[in-house]
């Protein structure tokens, strides 16, 4: 095969490949020229060219969630780096394997004004696993099993023992453009091996006693990707009348005892209610949470006894009562801990949960019989309409605060970037999955300022007509309208919402997607219906609502939740 002539990015392609690397998202430029023609020409590789790098960095995010394996991203030198930055972030707190690599200018022209050429090692030394300096131009053999060493240190990290995005900074001189016909590359890199953790039988009768010894044991799970064997050991558990297992949208664990709507089963209670339904043992495992009031909750009326289990950050102490963290995955955990010794005490304490959930569910359904064309009735059509075959993606701020409140049982799979919570990527990263998964169908659920914010999403040549998003137009910002503070600044509509008057349907038309609107309560179900239909290919579907009626809506919902 015909690679670059530089010995150095040789054995950096080979052994990533032998590493088992095979998807790389590359964004345009010239110093990153040797690693792009050779990726590209080495059989192992699928390359993907992406022009936009904040795009591109959230697009490989997306495709490695999906297809659960690491993704590399190649850029060129300079401020093209920076640009990655957003989505490394992202990847960092979802603890998704990235594999960054940037190409850089030789260290002695940095600050002697040639251009782009900036301070390029450790750039992201607050949001990655680990950095590496190395040298594409490498000859010796000295130099390049450091190349090698630091590759397979670096691979490991970012799939196994941390997991996340891991960085390599790669000086090349020139020339650059250089190729050599390579028949054979020798390399020799390394692997690590994770074994899975097993509980000591002291330790496992000691979570066992606690845990029957609990007359209120709390199962809060957060963000997750979909394991059925999971799901199954949390469904034997939520039989037990001491046990209550709360999840979100964004946990993907359903089952009929499970409560899967926490805001609205516990906005309004008493002191007194929500002391009665904080657990005495919170059993915690999964990613971000959403619901502020859970976290609420659990911080003023602490629970005695927390497990909080993970592979990688078990000492994450959210709820301000850690008392156990237990490194491992959950289903390890529950594997050995749902055993035939496993005893429920008697409680009441799941049958107030459910007897709430009841109440607070007949509430909800009165409210919606009634309620006036607003997002809140847009979230409640597209959740009845939305099919069960569709992989649901939902940007950040109102539309996944939203999302809470309604079933979404239906749906076999959800995700949101819930890393840093930020809206921007949200759309390049569904766009990544949807490449991923050619064979699943995606409808991503945006609003207008996230939308517009990475419009970039649909700047890519690739196919994809297993897409449709529905982008909520409400003039702005409106999770600025919903949330305390913000709600009564006069600066709120200018500088934080940025209020704007626009539409999608000649972004849709520039870059070829189907384009259809929404605009009152009269068309909502028959072109929710055509938006659902299988037939419905590459569309994006504009719903515009009232900026000023959102938010009286959704109070009007609070407080008759509270009667």
């Amino acid at each position: 095969m015909i690679l670059s002539n530089k010995k150095g990015v040789q054995h950096i392609v080979a052994a990533l490949a032998e590493l088992g690397l095979k998807e790389i998202i590359i964004t345009p430029g010239s110093r990153n020229a040797p690693l792009v023609l050779s990726f590209n020409r080495h059989k192992n590789f699928c390359c993907t060219s992406i022009r936009d790098e904040r795009s591109a960095a959230f697009f490989a995010l997306g495709k490695a969630i999906e297809l659960k394996q690491p993704v590399a991203i190649l850029c060129t030198s300079g401020t093209a780096a920076l640009n990655f930055s957003p989505a490394i972030a992202e990847a960092y707190y979802q603890k998704i394997p990235l594999i960054v690599l940037t190409t850089d200018r030789p260290k002695e022209w940095i600050n002697q004004g040639d251009g782009q050429t900036i301070h390029q090692s450790n750039i992201y030394k607050n949001f990655i696993q680990k950095t590496y300096d190395i040298s594409g131009d490498a000859e010796t053999e000295n130099d390049i099993w450091y190349i090698e060493r630091c590759l397979s240190e670096g691979f490991s990290i970012a799939t196994n023992t941390q997991k996340g995005p891991v960085h390599f900074n790669i000086f090349l001189n020139e020339p650059l453009y250089q190729t050599l016909e390579v028949n054979h590359i020798k390399t020799k890199v390394f692997n690590t091996e994770k074994l899975n953790y097993h509980l000591p039988k002291l330790t496992l009768e000691k979570f066992i006693k606690q845990f029957s010894e609990s007359k209120k044991v709390m199962i809060l799970v957060g963000q997750h990707f979909l394991h059925k064997p999971l799901n199954t050991l949390l469904s034997k558990l939520a039989q037990f009348e001491n046990v209550v297992v709360l999840t979100e949208s964004t946990s993907n664990m359903h089952h009929p005892l499970f409560i899967e709507n926490i805001d609205r089963c516990i906005t309004g209670l008493s002191e007194e209610n929500l002391k009665e339904l904080s657990p005495d043992l919170l059993i915690t495992f999964g990613g971000a949470i959403v619901s502020k009031r859970i976290k609420t909750l659990l911080r003023k009326h602490k629970p005695a006894l927390h497990w909080n289990i993970d592979e990688y950050d078990a000492t994450m102490d959210t709820y301000q009562c850690l008392t156990n963290a237990i490194q491992t995955s959950a289903y390890n955990f529950l594997e050995q801990f749902c055993t035939d010794t496993l005893q429920s005490t008697q409680s009441n304490y799941q049958k107030k949960w459910q007897a709430l959930q009841q109440l607070k569910k007949e509430l909800h359904q009165t409210f919606c019989n009634e309620v006036a064309y607003s997002d809140f009735l847009v979230f409640k059509k597209i959740f009845e309409n939305c099919s069960s075959n569709i992989s649901l993606h939902i940007g950040n701020s109102s539309p996944i605060r939203y999302a809470q409140l309604f079933d979404n049982s239906h749906i076999i799979e959800t995700w949101s970037n819930r890393g840093t919570s930020g809206i921007d990527g949200c759309s390049s990263t569904t766009m990544g999955a949807a490449v991923a998964s050619p064979n699943k169908q995606f409808v991503l659920i945006t609003g207008d300022v996230s939308f517009y914010y990475d419009i970039n999403a649909f700047w890519n040549e690739q196919e994809i007509n297993n897409l449709n998003v529905i982008l909520i137009n409400n003039s702005g910002g409106g999770i600025f309208r919903i949330i305390e503070g913000p709600n009564s600044i006069e600066e709120r509509s200018e500088f934080l919402e940025t209020a704007m008057q626009s539409n999608a349907e000649n972004i849709a038309k520039h870059f070829q997607w189907n384009y259809l609107s929404i605009k009152n309560e009269n068309e909502l179900d028959e072109k929710l219906k055509i938006f659902f239909s299988s037939s419905t290919k590459k569309s994006i579907l504009e719903i515009f609502t009232d900026a000023a009626i959102n938010p009286v809506v959704l109070e009007m919902y609070w407080k008759f939740l509270n009667k």
